[in-house]
């Protein structure tokens, strides 16, 4: 347990003193991953295409604000998509537009939601991002949950029909694609339906009072939404997609306990509930304090040399660090 509680505080010790460093590495990685998703899905560009270019445009991302990756990532989606077609790249901008619009309205502050969820979907890990806004974000992060599910899912069409659209004597259109992959797909609702719940379910219990509020939230939430899913999947005759959602969901209980560890490890045991008063209200308050290491408090001797034990002092303090006495004097 102690050693659990130190580590946990040594890694916290190391982000905080080295923060601007790591948040430069992150947002590199995570662009150039995004990059990389993006090209084995969508590679319609062949400029983008390449390692070097993506790799390139990933290092200048290390040094933008955060709150601009995701406009970068967007804009390198976009050029893939207008490469496929100019309606499937337009139909994509007025998501994203759409998505920002109402972020904005409702005050969202994880916008990056609304790409990183379509992109956890095409590497089969969507269900992280509901999760992990309902445990460090507000309720009004469910409007970027919501964005992000329906651009998912445009795309997943787009690229299920990208082989009509390349072919010429095709005549499939963009109505087409949202029409078949998704206005009148069965299976879109019930995603919506999973993450929607995932994310209201897990808020709604980390907020509670209730003892462990973040990891039975976190468990609640992923539960729901693997039942809600798996209900579809076998209902809908896609039992080849059970095995992805196992590992997606598996993913996502991993990432919720490894912040549960960094950012709300709580000491249960114990909780305080006070009460108090004034003209207007009485308040009845629970106080859970964090888990911490209490600092062994440091004895000092200070050796006088003009007191008459200074000496013998010395040389019990020679003694207990197993020092030469004459070494001492």
């Amino acid at each position: 347990m102690t050693s659990r509680i130190q580590l946990r505080d040594d890694l916290r010790r190391f982000l905080s003193q080295n923060d601007r460093y790591i948040k430069r590495v992150l947002k590199g990685i995570a662009a150039f991953a995004s990059f990389m998703i993006i090209n084995s899905n969508f590679g319609y560009s062949s400029v983008l295409s390449s390692l070097w270019l993506p790799l390139a445009i990933a290092i200048l991302c290390a040094f933008i604000p955060a709150s601009a990756l995701s406009l970068v990532v967007i804009v390198y989606l976009l050029i893939h998509l207008a490469s496929l077609q100019a309606d499937i790249a337009f139909v994509a901008a007025l998501l994203f537009g759409v998505a920002y619009v109402f972020t904005n309205i409702y005050q969202g502050k994880i916008y990056y939601n609304v790409i990183g969820i379509p992109l956890g979907y095409h590497i089969r890990i969507p269900y992280v991002f509901p999760i992990q806004s309902a445990l460090l974000g507000k309720a009004n992060e469910v409007i970027t949950v919501i964005c992000g599910s329906v651009i998912a899912y445009y795309l997943k069409s787009v690229k299920e029909h990208a082989a009509q659209i390349i072919d010429n004597q095709s005549n499939i259109s963009v109505s087409d694609i949202l029409m078949a992959g998704m206005l009148s797909n069965t299976l879109f609702y019930v995603f919506m339906t999973a993450m929607i719940a995932a994310f209201l379910v897990t808020y709604v219990l980390r907020c509670s009072t209730i003892s462990n509020a973040w990891i039975l939230g976190s468990v609640a939430g992923v539960s729901v939404e693997f039942v809600i899913l798996l209900a579809g999947y076998l209902i809908l005759n896609r039992s080849s997609q059970i095995l992805f959602l196992i590992f997606g969901n598996v993913i996502a209980l991993i990432v919720a306990f490894v912040t549960n560890y960094l950012f709300f490890d709580l000491d249960y045991s114990r909780t305080e509930k006070v009460q108090f008063e004034d003209d207007d209200y009485y308040y009845y308050v629970t106080a859970v304090p964090k888990v911490k290491i209490e600092k062994e408090a440091k004895e000092i001797k200070k050796i006088t040399e003009g007191n008459p034990s200074a000496r013998n002092a010395k040389m019990n303090f020679a003694e207990e660090e197993g020092k030469d006495v004459k070494e001492v004097e």
